[in-house]
């Protein structure tokens, strides 16, 4: 792989290590595919691309969450956002949106399609109104988020929340990095899809983007807050590593080590 770097969200991603077994090749084409900017790149046509491309959605963890995909595809109309999908037997939910290419939608069409596109804050909508068209799913958005670009989302959510998508998913407002930011929570997996209201930085430390801050700093602390009383044990971001707890208590730990190193008081 050519050592290209790409900047997103003011960190810099770069190919360090050249793939030595298959299982480490496949990665760094999935990589490939899913830059934002098509930074990282080959030499030489890659073989069997064609085959990679069918893999996406990824499992993130197999073991501990099934159902629970990364769709890949960045797109940099989303600044390079991850995108996810989860399985339920109540109707499949797109998260965010990744860039659309026809095969990720005929992959995804293969697992179900989706019922629902939930879009957690307008930084991270994309390819939205492709993807609703393709897979006639219905888009849940907050309504302050909502500009002429996704004026004909077919659910908004008005007020404070919380809401709920039957009895096994969450939808918690969580403003501070946009007034209308939501994460949703699936309660059987215990999984947070965060959006930009939480990432891991690159000491591996649960922390904010202040800078990247379009509503209030001290607000979405608020927000963080608000998490401690959530039974989770991972959080997957939109930017960033993904974290993964041992159980609740550990989860609440860091962020109360969050809060405190913010100087947060409630």
């Amino acid at each position: 792989m050519a050592p290209e770097t790409f900047n997103r969200q003011g960190s810099m991603s770069a190919v360090f290590k050249q793939p030595a077994r298959e299982e480490e090749r496949l990665k760094a084409l999935q990589a490939l595919l899913s830059c934002p900017t098509n930074s990282i790149h080959t030499e030489q046509p890659p073989r069997n691309i064609l085959q990679v491309h069918k893999t996406f959605p990824i499992p993130i963890n197999e073991q501990r969450i099934q159902g629970v995909y990364h769709c890949g595809f960045h797109s940099e109309k989303s600044f390079g956002a991850a995108s996810y999908f989860i399985t339920r037997p109540q109707g499949n939910i797109l998260i965010d949106s990744p860039r659309y290419t026809e095969q990720l939608a005929s992959n995804i069409k293969k697992m179900g399609g989706a019922k629902y596109m939930f879009l957690t804050h307008k930084d991270d909508i994309a390819d939205h109104d492709k993807w609703s068209k393709e897979l006639g799913c219905q888009r849940i958005f907050h309504s302050e988020e909502v500009s002429p670009r996704t004026s004909d989302v077919e659910i908004k959510l008005e007020g404070n929340g919380p809401w709920n998508i039957d009895d096994d998913i969450a939808l918690i407002h969580t403003p501070g990095h946009t007034e209308g930011s939501v994460c949703l929570l699936d309660k059987t997996r215990k999984v947070l899809f965060v959006g930009d209201h939480l990432l891991v930085n690159e000491d591996g430390e649960l922390s904010i983007s202040e800078h990247y801050n379009w509503f209030s700093v001290p607000i979405q602390l608020k927000s963080v807050e608000k998490l401690l009383d959530l039974d989770f044990e991972w959080i997957l971001p939109g930017h960033g590593r993904r974290a993964e707890f041992r159980d609740a208590e550990e989860k609440n730990q860091v962020l109360r080590a969050l809060l405190d190193a913010k100087g947060f008081r409630s």
